[in-house]
C-alpha cells in the first residue's frame, strides 16, 4: 500500500486558460447585431465552445466596430433533439487569415444555465464520434 499527500490547496496553480474545452467544428451560425450596426449574415464557425466560439467571415466583412452581437445557431444531437441557440455575445477580436477572409472571436454572455448544459453535451458526443473516427486525441 502507498499514501500519497495531497499538497495545500493554495499551491494549487491553474494552467489552462480557458473555462471550457473548444472544438474544431463547422455550424452554420446567422449573426445579427445588437443595435442595427450592419445587415444580419451568414457564416461559418472554425471552434466552439461553451464559452465562444471563432466564425469565418468573408473578406470585406465590417463589423469590427461592433460589440455586441447575437448569434443563432442550430445544434442536432445524437438523441435526434435539435436546440435552437440565440446567444448574446461580445466581440473579443477579429483576426485576418490567408486571403483576406476573417476570423471573428466572441464570448458568450449572460447564458443561460441550460444553454451551457447544451452545448456542453454537443460538444461531448462530437468529440466521442471523432475519438471512435480515431481523428481525436
Amino acid at each position: 500500500m502507498m499514501q500519497l499527500l495531497l499538497p495545500e490547496a493554495e499551491t494549487f496553480v491553474k494552467i489552462q486558460r480557458r473555462q471550457y474545452v473548444r472544438l474544431d467544428v463547422t455550424l452554420d451560425t446567422a449573426i445579427h447585431p445588437e443595435h442595427s450596426e450592419f445587415t444580419p449574415l451568414r457564416a461559418l464557425t472554425e471552434d466552439i465552445s461553451a464559452g465562444g466560439a471563432s466564425i469565418r467571415l468573408l473578406k470585406g466583412t465590417n463589423i469590427q466596430s461592433v460589440s455586441q452581437l447575437y448569434l443563432w445557431m442550430e445544434l442536432t444531437l445524437k438523441s435526434g433533439e435539435i436546440h435552437y441557440l440565440r446567444l448574446k455575445s461580445k466581440v473579443i477580436r477579429v483576426t485576418e487569415k490567408k486571403h483576406g477572409n476573417m476570423l471573428l472571436h466572441v464570448q458568450f454572455l449572460e447564458t443561460a444555465k441550460n444553454d451551457v448544459q447544451i452545448l456542453m453535451r454537443f460538444i461531448f458526443e462530437k468529440q466521442a464520434d471523432l475519438k471512435k473516427k480515431g481523428l481525436y486525441v
